[in-house]
């Protein structure tokens, strides 16, 4: 069955890794809740370029807590240490994270992806203003072409690109996003739950974005509850359990079986 979905659904993907992009060691963040005390406690990784490296975990397990601590959203509370492209990092704001070529898409687009009520285009152009406002004033004609590339580059749907976001489907709500998180030129992104809510179709087409973007030398870190989809476009997949990474799990030994026992606890060769 699985096998089926796979071949069905899953484009070809060829893992070529290249020298380190993101190197994590020990990183914590206190639980922003205050039910316990870590969120994440004591997460080590590596993200190479070309490299999709797959989250897997029960909710409340810190997968996503973990993502939005590398992108700066917690402020500087987030302890460890941190290398972005051979260079010491500190995540203090998302700000400072878009600078450094980091990007995060939330697994909310309506609610933290999105202004529903703005234009496709200034949508486009909402992570990376300073480049389209130099002097505080937007520069209307550089937003345009930019917004009008996207739209054609990523195939979203829409009469014209001054049409409100909110009135397109949810697979080109979701093209939006990536345009906008693309438009900062990242070299990591992070993407929590990319394909949810979207079509067979669209999710086909993100998963071919995917590739394109390894291809290019871009790493990912990937968020996703379908195990199908983790295990397809995944090189690694890392396990959470209450916080930590107990498992890592190679492409060609990773089973659903494995990964579900991993995520219960039940096994730990991290």
């Amino acid at each position: 069955m699985v096998g089926r979905e796979l071949g069905q659904h899953f484009p070809p993907r060829e893992s070529r890794p290249g020298r380190p992009l993101l190197e994590v060691r020990d990183l914590r963040l206190p639980d922003p809740t205050g039910v316990k005390a870590w969120a994440v406690d004591q997460a080590s990784f590596d993200l190479r370029q070309g490299e999709i490296v797959g989250f897997a975990g029960l909710q409340g397990s810190g997968k996503s807590e973990l993502f939005r601590a590398l992108f700066g959203a917690y402020g500087p509370v987030v302890r460890g240490r941190v290398s972005l492209d051979g260079r010491a990092f500190t995540p203090r704001s998302p700000a400072a994270s878009i600078g450094r070529g980091l990007a995060l898409m939330t697994n909310d687009r309506k609610v933290s992806g999105l202004v529903l009520g703005m234009s496709v285009a200034r949508n486009i152009t909402l992570a990376s203003l300073p480049e389209f406002s130099p002097g505080g004033w937007i520069r209307d004609a550089r937003e345009r072409a930019a917004a009008a590339g996207d739209v054609r580059d990523f195939d979203i749907r829409v009469r014209s690109i001054d049409q409100e976001t909110g009135t397109l489907s949810g697979g080109n709500q979701q093209k939006v996003v990536f345009a906008k998180w693309l438009e900062t030129r990242p070299k990591v992104l992070l993407l929590d739950e990319p394909t949810i809510g979207v079509d067979v179709g669209a999710k086909h087409e993100i998963y071919r974005m995917m590739n394109r973007w390894t291809s290019e030398g871009k790493g990912i870190l990937l968020i996703t509850s379908e195990l199908p989809e983790l295990l397809a476009m995944s090189d690694r997949i890392l396990v959470m359990h209450r916080g930590r990474i107990l498992s890592s799990i190679d492409r060609a030994d990773a089973t659903q079986e494995r990964v579900v026992h991993a995520a219960l606890g039940k096994e730990g060769n991290a």
